[in-house]
């Protein structure tokens, strides 16, 4: 589990984060808005569709001199930073605040609400939910890549805070971090034990806690790295092949940027040329055309190149009887330049070891792993080099669930530092929201070719093929590739 938040510089407005139902959003703050559970009789400004939130609950009114929350005689009532609100009586509303409307005691995030109020704020965000299962004992979060949740702020510490389980439940610890942890807008000064519905905030990011998971505002900004601004053009003529004494091809007229810190999707039924493409640009099998890597044409000059772009095949070649450590470690040796002195290895490997959840089985032989396990080892080969262009052929072939979704969590967490990672898959409905871009490739019935039938966001690709099911595009583009074809080429004409 491994995912990536972007701080951006802070943004000024009122506004009210709503965490319920373990769902999270932003509402902007207008001068006087009604909180309460809508029905068909009774419409309120900011709905909470909960029984045990009253219809009128309260009112948040804005003006010159701050914010008012009022409590209006609610049956439940509300509590502002742990205390009760008495009823009818204006609090002001201070940045970061925390009001909350329990079920009784919440057993769950049906049982609670959790308001923060803010005034500096991202601009945008996501509400994202790390699951908190039985195996899980700790999230550490702070500004260093191998952290369960790494935020990319000079505001943020390498290791600024973790929350952790022991016998008594869940708690936050501040790991003597430069800004400070605030649990329900006070900051601590040791480890202090969760209540459901619980905030813990991180400079202006927060994080709530309910029990089974921990929901938090994801903020995808500019990228902050070196390789911001790099690009990898894709332009190829055609690729063909000889049978029979006859030229036919595989691939005509792609021409795409996939550009840095971008996760790109690569679909198309059989025979559509996905593997082809792939191996074209990598120039296993060139095609006509170029292929630019921050204007360095990599069929010209493949030397000044390779070592920026690695290839994470379907198979691996690993030795089964080497150690997880050892398998890194060789990696490591090879693959780094020989004037990196042995600690830095060192170092380099065991990061890569935390960052792809294989540190607890660093001592395991290859051949014991789990298919997850094995294929996070394969990647983090390619990974120790420190890349700038991934390439996956099918990662999460013969792996379950719950594998596919943590390696693919990582993988947008190395989109995030600012690489470009390019995957092939046929299972992408539930990994959909990692990706940035999707690039469809159709086999034309006319000429038997591939071509690209669409290229651009996944909400964008829901809209061009009129479904809400990634894998869904695979067969309609299989039932009529010339006409998907022709649709995305008429949007360029």
């Amino acid at each position: 589990m491994s995912n990536t938040v972007y701080y951006t510089e802070r943004f000024a407005g009122r506004q009210l984060v709503v965490v319920s139902g373990g769902e999270m959003k932003a509402v902007t703050l207008g001068s006087s808005m009604t909180l309460g559970r809508p029905t068909k009789g009774n419409i309120v400004d900011i709905p909470i569709d909960s029984d045990f939130v009253s219809r009128h609950h309260a009112t948040i009114t804005c003006t010159n001199e701050g914010c008012f929350y009022i409590d209006n005689g609610s049956m439940n009532g509300t509590f502002y930073n742990g205390s009760a609100l008495a009823p009818n009586v204006p609090v002001r509303l201070l940045n970061g605040d925390v009001l909350h409307i329990y079920n009784g005691t919440p057993q769950s995030c049906a049982d609670v609400v959790t308001l923060i109020f803010m005034l500096d704020h991202p601009a945008e965000f996501s509400g994202e939910t790390v699951m908190l299962d039985a195996m899980t004992t700790a999230i550490n979060i702070g500004r260093s890549v191998d952290k369960d949740i790494t935020v990319f702020s000079q505001a943020i510490s390498g290791d600024h805070a973790s929350f952790m389980r022991d016998n008594n439940g869940w708690a936050i610890a501040d790991h003597a971090s430069t800004n400070g942890v605030y649990l329900n807008n006070r900051r601590i000064t040791a480890p202090l034990y969760l209540r459901i519905g619980d905030c813990v905030r991180i400079v202006n990011i927060n994080f709530v806690f309910l029990g089974d998971r921990i929901v938090y505002q994801n903020v995808r900004g500019e990228l902050l790295g070196a390789n911001k601004s790099s690009t990898l053009e894709i332009h190829i003529v055609q690729r063909t092949v000889r049978k029979l004494f006859k030229v036919h091809a595989l691939l005509r007229d792609i021409n795409v940027t996939f550009r840095s810190g971008e996760m790109i999707l690569i679909l198309g039924g059989s025979g559509a040329g996905k593997t082809t493409l792939v191996n074209a640009i990598l120039g296993y099998e060139k095609a006509e055309g170029k292929i630019l890597y921050d204007n360095i044409d990599l069929y010209a000059d493949d030397e000044a190149v390779q070592q920026k772009i690695s290839f994470v095949p379907q198979s691996d070649l690993m030795r089964d009887h080497d150690s997880v450590y050892y398998t890194l470690r060789n990696a490591a040796e090879m693959k780094l330049p020989d004037d990196i002195p042995d600690e830095e290895i060192e170092k380099k490997v065991m990061q890569t070891l935390k960052l792809f959840n294989l540190d607890k089985i660093e001592d395991s032989l290859v051949k014991k792993l789990s298919g997850g396990e094995r294929k996070r080892l394969s990647v983090a080969i390619e990974y120790i080099s420190d890349p700038e262009v991934f390439f996956l052929d099918e990662p999460d072939s013969g792996i379950d669930g719950h594998y596919t979704i943590q390696l693919m969590a990582i993988l947008r967490k190395i989109a995030d530092e600012g690489k470009i990672i390019v995957i092939i898959s046929h299972g992408a409905n539930r990994i959909a929201k990692n990706f940035d871009k999707v690039l469809v490739l159709a086999k034309s019935k006319q000429d038997m070719c591939g071509y690209v039938s669409f290229f651009g966001t996944v909400e964008d690709s829901y809209a061009f093929f009129d479904t809400d099911n990634l894998e869904a595009i695979v067969g309609k583009v299989n039932d009529q590739p010339d006409y998907f074809i022709s649709k995305f080429r008429g949007l360029y004409r």
